[in-house]
């Protein structure tokens, strides 16, 4: 007695090959385009907390900070910190807001230290200007965040209210060069600088 036996064809599973392969091939796009706006979103986060940072340090001390990585110190703050400091320390992340006794990052100038979180490679630049009462404090700064796995850099700088993008190269760390120096009254994030190219406005 002879079974009727049921099954796909060879043209039915290649057409099924065929339409799963057009699926992949649209959404494996859409999905890393996904992920980078990702990377991207937690980079221009960063950037706006740390302006925040710095806002709250100046509130405090009548001068910005640049950005250190380690245990916040207790102030007064110690002799290393006896003036403004040209250009921060680039910090990569994650890391967590610093204290006392934990390690993370922070904004420090002679009189205050602000702690902040960090997602990923971050840069802070800074400028100082004698004021008339000792000690000296940074009065501008420049701020350049980018995620390693982005593909674009976010800025801020105290001259302007605005907030700033450039392209930049996808799955490339930010260096020094990266970030302009501040300069007091100028606004830095103009043209390209290192990496980041052309920067405009958000």
């Amino acid at each position: 007695m002879l079974k009727n036996k049921k099954g796909f064809t060879l043209i039915e599973l290649l057409i099924v090959v065929a339409i799963i392969a057009i699926l992949a091939a649209i959404a494996i796009p859409q999905f890393s385009a996904y992920r980078i706006r990702g990377f991207n979103a937690a980079a221009n986060s960063d950037l706006r907390n740390i302006a925040t940072s710095e806002e709250a340090l100046f509130a405090d001390t009548q001068g910005y900070g640049s950005s250190a990585g380690g245990a916040a110190v207790t102030l007064p703050a110690p002799a290393a910190a006896t003036a403004c400091v040209a250009a921060g320390t680039l910090l990569s992340g994650p890391l967590n807001a610093a204290s006392a006794s934990l390690g993370g990052s922070f904004l420090q100038n002679q009189l205050g230290v602000v702690p902040f979180s960090l997602s990923n490679q971050v840069l802070v630049a800074s400028t100082g200007v004698l004021t008339a009462a000792a000690p000296t404090l940074c009065t501008t700064y420049v701020v350049v965040t980018k995620n390693t796995a982005g593909d674009r850099c976010f800025g801020r700088d105290s001259d302007s209210q605005s907030m700033y993008f450039a392209n930049a190269v996808l799955n490339t760390a930010m260096v020094a060069a990266d970030v302009p120096a501040a300069v007091v009254n100028t606004l830095q994030l103009t043209g390209t600088t290192g990496a980041c190219a052309n920067w405009l406005t958000m």
